[in-house]
């Protein structure tokens, strides 16, 4: 289960919410608590909604905190937003990592790393909403992050370029423009209300992303050990 929001030197936060209610912990564990729920809340808030139309008494009921603790927490909802993408982000960081680590060739790392991701998504669809859908929506606060995430998607693609002494120069930019893509199909498949079945496009993502490296056939080969 991943992290969500924790400021330096703090403990992770988990996404799952916290019941609320009375309790006998200390004040340092309440604050966790209670930013904790925030985050879970925002998280699902916004899947609801959508983050221009949510709003920060919503978060807050759902999260069974008050608007005082709020902002004991957060200065704005973007504020928030971005705590619950950046602990998203490094958690979808971690994994892909243990995915690539985990194969000794690079088609397979790719296809490793993104059928991990799909699948991973496709059980939380207030997450996959979340990343993939209403971080578009977020103010300038976004467009460092989104830098960020394209380009460790980007940097798995590019040794694909030396990967068995292709014989023709690929298109600069091909990268970017696979990630583009991916990001696209994803998008609008979550927005027709189909995130759970993210799952269902693992083949076709892989061989997107593999098939200007390999070719189709090859692509496709991969793409089977990991379907």
């Amino acid at each position: 289960m991943p992290d969500l929001g924790s400021k330096e030197g703090e403990e992770p936060v988990r996404i799952r919410p916290l019941h609320g209610g009375r309790h006998s912990l200390s004040p340092d564990i309440v604050a966790f608590n209670q930013r904790e729920r925030l985050l879970a809340s925002l998280a699902a808030t916004v899947a609801e909604h959508s983050y221009n139309a949510a709003t920060i008494a919503q978060i807050t009921d759902t999260a069974s905190v008050s608007r005082r603790t709020f902002y004991e927490n957060f200065s704005s909802k973007e504020e928030c937003f971005l705590a619950a993408y950046d602990a998203l982000d490094a958690y979808l960081d971690a994994s892909m990592t243990e995915a690539t680590e985990g194969e000794a060739e690079w088609p397979d790392q790719v296809a490793a790393a993104f059928a991990g991701l799909l699948r991973f998504l496709a059980t939380r669809p207030d997450l996959a909403r979340l990343y993939l859908v209403e971080a578009s929506a977020v103010g300038e606060g976004m467009v460092s992050r989104h830098a960020q995430t394209a380009e460790r998607f980007i940097a798995l693609l590019e040794p694909g370029r030396r990967y068995r002494d292709a014989d023709r120069e690929l298109a600069e930019g091909i990268e970017e423009a696979l990630v583009g893509g991916i990001v696209t199909l994803l998008a609008r498949r979550i927005v027709s209300g189909e995130a759970e079945q993210l799952g269902r496009f693992v083949p076709a993502v892989i061989e997107f992303a593999l098939g200007p490296y390999l070719g189709l056939d090859e692509a496709r080969r991969v793409t089977a050990r990991h379907t």
